[in-house]
């Protein structure tokens, strides 16, 4: 007898258990005393939802400079900080082994042209091959003469536009390699901002779109651009996918912006207007779903499912579950 009462038991405290969880739930949703948060009532207004990031300052125009030859630098003219105009002198090899190349190159093809004038006067006392042989390697003297005035052409960097420049990487008497970077050159007259969005938003973000941006130099100070470009092809940063978006606006002519400044990055990506709003503090997750905290008109309140649209830090659209004037408890 005891043990068909321990297990009738044990089931019994288990039914009371599940009922009073009912209960309590039923309660829950269908009315509880007002509590201590804020009131709010619903509205309609206009949202934008909004991709937050981080980026940096870079010119639109900068180029690192290299030599097309590889010797010794002999001279460099320039320093980081240097404003430049077009055309300016940078920087200049020792030429000692150009200019040798190039006398060597000389006599080589005077010789190779006396070679072709003497089988030409032959007549027909020469082949067709013979002649043929001299006049390609008299043109292969000219061609090596040519490559070595370029050469020498070359040995002299130049600046290819208006700019400052940022970075000398080489000193005097160092070696420069073919095509390796010596120096920095960037206009900084125009700036953009180069961004990286995370894959979880690239989908909302399309060239056009506006963006608000401060900088950490300039506490404070808002700026306004444009999505200029989202790059189609991903980067890899800390173990995420992201993607690089350049951002262009207008530079402010008051204040001396520098390459690599810090930029905190708003990008409006979608908008709608004249929607059912309420503040995101007044939603709560339960689940898979949202529920709201309505308000009713003897003042007690009683949790509401609700389905929300667009949403930024501090709004949430409602698009069911809710109507216009319906109020609702805003935890403080």
């Amino acid at each position: 007898m005891g043990k068909i009462w321990g297990r009738f038991g044990w089931a019994a405290g288990l039914i009371l258990v599940v009922a009073g969880l009912v209960v309590v739930i039923g309660l829950w949703f269908r009315g509880s005393p007002v509590s201590s948060g804020s009131e709010y009532s619903v509205r309609r207004g206009n949202i934008s939802a909004i991709v937050r990031t981080t980026g940096k300052l870079e010119p639109v125009r900068q180029l690192k400079l290299a030599f097309r030859v590889q010797e010794t630098i002999r001279r460099i003219y320039v320093k980081p900080g240097d404003y430049v105009p077009a055309g300016t002198l940078l920087m200049e090899l020792d030429t000692t082994q150009l200019e040798r190349q190039l006398a060597t190159a000389q006599a080589q093809r005077d010789i190779s042209r006396f070679n072709f004038s003497a089988q030409a006067e032959k007549g027909q006392n020469q082949s067709v091959s013979e002649l043929y042989s001299a006049a390609r390697q008299s043109e292969q003297a000219d061609n090596q003469v040519t490559n070595a005035r370029n050469s020498l052409e070359v040995a002299r960097l130049y600046a290819p536009f208006d700019g400052t420049i940022l970075t000398v990487d080489l000193s005097e008497g160092d070696n420069a390699n073919f095509g390796q970077q010596v120096a920095t050159l960037a206009d900084l007259t125009r700036f953009q901002v180069r961004a990286e969005i995370d894959e979880i938003d690239v989908a909302n973000v399309a060239a056009g779109q506006t963006v608000q941006f401060t900088l950490d130099a300039f506490p404070g100070k808002g700026f306004e651009g444009k999505v200029s470009l989202v790059s189609p092809s991903p980067a890899q940063r800390q173990g995420s996918t992201i993607y690089p978006t350049t951002i262009s606006f207008n530079r402010t002519p008051d204040l001396y912006l520098r390459p690599g400044m810090a930029a905190n990055v708003s990008i409006t990506s979608l908008s709608r207007s004249n929607v059912l709003l309420i503040p995101n503090r007044a939603l709560e997750t339960i689940g898979l779903r949202k529920y709201a905290t309505r308000i009713r008109l003897d003042g007690t309140l009683e949790k509401v499912p609700v389905e929300t649209g667009l949403s930024n830090p501090d709004q949430a659209e409602i698009i069911s579950g809710l109507g216009e004037g319906d109020k609702v408890s805003v935890p403080r």
